[in-house]
């Protein structure tokens, strides 16, 4: 009896360190504490939204408008799809990649002429890549939230108006002129990585498919936000999660043609021209 308790005793103790041990590693720290990776962390960020414009629709009032996912940290946010694209039918699981640097090419996996490559330090699973219909191609899960609020950016929720959407993740335009990454690193959304190198932006232009909230039946008013969040559930590691959002205020109104309009009257604060979306591609 006594061994049969001192056998549960240890495995006990033995699954606790485990879980101890996987704690640790998902928070950025090794054994002992000895390896911290959070500055090799994306910091993910929203420029503030572009381009709204209130569309009229078979008798529905969409606001439609451009959104970007800037990478402001230190590392790349690297996605691979586990199994490959090429095996999945409609989702497979996102695994996030911690690199050692910017490099393109995974090192032992470069071409003899290419000296540059990165290690993958570690990785974690975190949402699925999700096979996307419309835009004929893959997406990400759990990648940003868009809502309409009334009153204030943390006001009431308009009409139902939260919603989760999904995105290829590439990188398009720099977020400023200097960026620390010099190339594109993610180009693809069609198979292998996805994600944004450090210092740049992924924008969904105002045109695409799904870049729209419907406000049909909303009242004229002066005091609307709409609120976009990057990695609103924190499923992504990154430096910060307290700098995620950011809105833009506007009205509603009665066009002199019958249609209702929309105008920018403000925008969340930016820490730099780029996250005020002074560089967004127009595309």
């Amino acid at each position: 009896m006594r061994r049969t308790a001192v056998v549960l005793c240890l495995f006990l103790v033995g699954a606790l360190s485990i879980v101890a041990a996987g704690l640790a590693s998902h928070s950025g720290s090794g054994a002992g504490g000895a390896t911290d990776l959070t500055s090799l962390y994306p910091d993910l960020r929203t420029v503030v939204p572009q381009h709204l414009n209130l569309v009229n629709e078979q008798k529905r009032d969409l606001l439609r408008f451009s959104n970007g996912i800037a990478n402001a940290g230190g590392g790349p946010w690297g996605m691979r799809p586990d199994p490959p694209l090429e095996q999945a039918t409609s989702f497979t699981t996102a695994i996030q990649e911690i690199r050692s640097n910017d490099a393109f090419y995974r090192c032992g996996e470069q071409p003899k002429q290419e000296t540059a490559c990165h290690e993958v330090l570690r990785e974690y699973p975190t949402s699925r890549f999700e096979f996307h219909a419309a835009h004929n191609h893959w997406h990400m899960g759990d990648v940003a939230l868009f809502e309409v609020r009334k009153g204030s950016p943390t006001g009431a929720v308009v009409g139902g108006n939260s919603i989760k959407t999904t995105f290829c993740l590439i990188d398009v335009y720099k977020l400023e002129g200097n960026a620390s990454t010099p190339e594109r690193l993610f180009w693809d959304c069609y198979k292998g990585h996805q994600g944004i190198a450090a210092g740049w932006v992924d924008q969904y232009h105002q045109a695409t498919s799904g870049q729209e909230v419907d406000l049909t039946g909303e009242p004229n008013g002066t005091d609307y936000y709409l609120v976009s969040t990057v990695n609103a559930e924190r499923v992504f590691l990154e430096q910060n999660y307290a700098n995620n959002t950011a809105w833009v205020r506007f009205t509603l109104s009665q066009g002199s043609n019958g249609n209702r309009k929309v105008a920018v009257t403000g925008n969340s604060p930016c820490e730099t021209p780029g996250l005020c979306g002074a560089n967004t591609a127009n595309r």
